[in-house]
């Protein structure tokens, strides 16, 4: 059976933690998988806004055995990705569902570029992001929420390749999911 590569067993006891998050003014940064709009629509249904960013602190570190990455703290480096916005209740408790339980999900302070579209992702890799400064801030509506690593045992001393994941595991991840998205929009199993 195909099933979403890191969906807990639970999804509903977890959506508490989406009890702090304005749905409506929040925005998501994402930093691995997600900034891809391929795995955004499949398990959105589309691409949602979202503008090129920076977090200081932290960095997109691999995981162990794991195709996909954590955000973890690291003073001097800074990890890049996306701000997703206009998200709807729905959006948010479907990308909560997509976090397994070794995620938190935690306010981040970010930075995004003045002006910075959206730039398709799809098969070509992730949006380039450049470090910000404090030039460089633009305010973001409501506050910044992101998902967080928090089994520091599993954390890899290298980072994370978005290049590479996008060379080496997209089509077949993305396929995954789709197969599950479909599934799930016939109320079955992806083997049906």
């Amino acid at each position: 059976m195909v099933t979403d590569p890191h969906t807990a067993e639970n999804p509903a006891a977890r959506h508490a933690r989406l009890a702090p998050v304005d749905t409506a003014a929040d925005a998501l940064f994402v930093y691995g998988t997600l900034r891809f709009d391929r795995i955004l629509a499949a398990l959105l249904g589309r691409v949602p806004p979202g503008t090129p960013a920076t977090a200081p602190g932290w960095r997109t570190a691999a995981l162990a055995g794991r195709p996909y990455p954590g955000l973890v703290p690291s003073p001097g480096h800074t990890a890049t990705g996306l701000l997703l916005t206009g998200l709807s209740p729905a959006e948010w408790r479907a990308l909560d569902d997509f976090e397994d339980d070794a995620y938190q999900l935690r306010r981040l302070t970010a930075e995004r570029e003045p002006g910075a579209e959206r730039v398709p992702a799809a098969e070509q890799g992730p949006p380039a992001a450049a470090g910000g400064t404090a030039d460089s801030r633009c305010s973001v509506p409501g506050r910044i929420w992101t998902y967080v690593w928090a089994a520091p045992d599993q954390v890899a001393a290298e980072d994370w390749s978005a290049d590479v994941f996008a060379a080496r595991r997209l089509a077949g991840y993305a396929a995954r999911l789709e197969a599950a998205a479909t599934a799930r929009h016939r109320g079955g199993h992806p083997d049906r």
